[in-house]
């Protein structure tokens, strides 16, 4: 997704960029976007944590909506998003479940106060950085995939078990678990 969705509840712009591989100086880009552009956050974990665009838009919902209200331990609004993606709150956790790994393939989620950052962010990331695409709906294979990384049961699915969206509500409850 190129374009910003706005959660509207909390008057925030987010887009998310899949990344064919993860660059060296990944963190260099988020910190020049962060400064170019005022109440803008980046955050890139690894792509294999990430089910799709409706689990990016349900975290970054769930982060913003637990950093505005204090329940996270964190100061940063992307570390909070880090452990909701990875469904653990622990930090060392996340990292080594969601954290952005160099030369795999990765998500950088952009969010942003105003649409205007949002997709000039969005745009300085996909001129420093090759191979950048829209996210979309995974596959039900690719949302199997998040779920056991969250070490969730996909047996409690029972026979909706094979469904995305099924999947994709397991994975969902699964990232609720960091707070």
């Amino acid at each position: 997704m190129l374009e910003p969705e706005l959660i509207e509840e909390f008057g925030v712009y987010v887009s998310a960029l899949r990344l064919q591989q993860v660059p060296p100086d990944w963190q260099e880009i988020a910190a020049e976007c962060r400064s170019a552009f005022a109440e803008t956050w980046i955050q890139v974990v690894d792509a294999a944590a990430v089910a799709g665009l409706p689990h990016v838009l349900f975290s970054a919902f769930n982060a913003v909506s637990a950093f505005r209200h204090s329940y996270n331990k964190l100061v940063q609004l992307e570390a909070a998003l880090l452990l909701v993606i990875s469904g653990t709150d622990r930090f060392q956790k996340a990292l080594e479940t969601a954290g952005a790994k160099v030369g795999k393939p990765g998500v950088a989620i952009v969010m942003s106060r105003d649409r205007f950052s949002c997709t000039s962010a969005v745009e300085m990331v996909s001129s420093r950085i090759a191979n950048v695409t829209g996210i979309s709906h995974p596959s039900p294979e690719e949302a199997k995939e998040v779920a056991r990384l969250q070490g969730l049961d996909l047996r409690s699915l029972g026979p909706a078990g094979g469904s995305v969206g099924a999947i994709l509500a397991l994975v969902e409850r699964g990232s609720l678990l960091y707070s």
